[in-house]
C-alpha cells in the first residue's frame, strides 16, 4: 500500500480533515493534499509527523532471509522472527498437500492454543518459507515453543533464532 492511501485511510478513520492535520502538525494543508493525492512523497521525518497525527507509526524491520539446516532432513530456518497481523495470527488455516500429505486436508484454528501448537509443529517440520511465514507469529511461537514436539535439529535451529530475538546481543554465529 502506498503512503497516500495509508495516510488518507488513517486520517479519515480518525475523522480528521486535512485542515485538522495541518493544525496538529504545522504542515501546510496544500502539502497534505499533495501527499494524499500521491503527487508528492513526504520526507521520512514528515511522514512520521503526519502518521503520528493520525495515531499511526512507521515500522522498519530487516528482511527475513531463509536458510536450511545442514542435516539429512533439511528444515527451513529464518534469520529472525516476525509478527503477523492479529487476523492472520488467529485465523483458521488449511493445510496444503505438500505439508499435510497423509490424508484429507486438515484445518487448524490458530486462535485455539492447542491447535496452534499442532499447526506450528506441522508447518515448521514439513513446510518451507512460503508455508511458514504466513502462519507462524514470532511472539506466539515463543509462547508455545518449549511444548512443541520437534525433531532435535529443527528445535536447535529455531531455538537459536528465538535466543537472538530475545537477546539481540547473541551473535548470528551462535545459531
Amino acid at each position: 500500500m502506498d503512503f497516500a492511501t495509508l495516510f488518507r485511510q488513517h486520517r479519515e478513520g480518525q475523522n480528521l480533515t486535512q485542515a485538522d492535520i495541518s493544525a496538529i502538525t504545522g504542515i501546510a494543508r496544500p502539502n497534505i493534499a499533495a501527499y494524499e493525492a500521491g503527487r508528492r512523497e513526504p520526507k521520512v521525518s514528515t511522514a512520521v509527523k503526519l502518521l503520528a497525527a493520525v495515531n499511526a507509526e512507521i515500522s522498519v524491520n530487516s528482511t527475513v532471509t531463509w536458510g536450511w539446516t545442514q542435516t539429512p532432513r533439511p528444515y527451513a530456518v529464518p534469520s529472525r522472527l516476525w509478527r503477523l497481523p492479529l487476523d492472520h495470527a488467529f485465523a483458521t488455516i488449511s493445510t496444503s498437500d505438500h505439508v499435510w500429505w497423509s490424508g484429507p486436508q486438515r484445518t487448524f484454528d490458530l486462535a485455539d492454543r492447542r491447535q496452534r501448537q499442532r499447526a506450528y509443529e506441522l508447518f515448521l517440520r514439513e513446510g518451507g518459507p512460503d508455508d511458514i511465514k504466513p502462519i507462524v507469529d514470532g511472539a506466539l511461537l515463543i509462547d508455545v515453543f518449549e511444548t512443541l514436539v520437534l525433531p532435535r535439529p529443527l528445535r536447535h535451529a529455531w531455538q537459536a533464532v528465538i535466543r537472538r530475538h530475545l537477546d539481540p546481543s547473541v551473535p548470528q554465529s551462535a545459531a
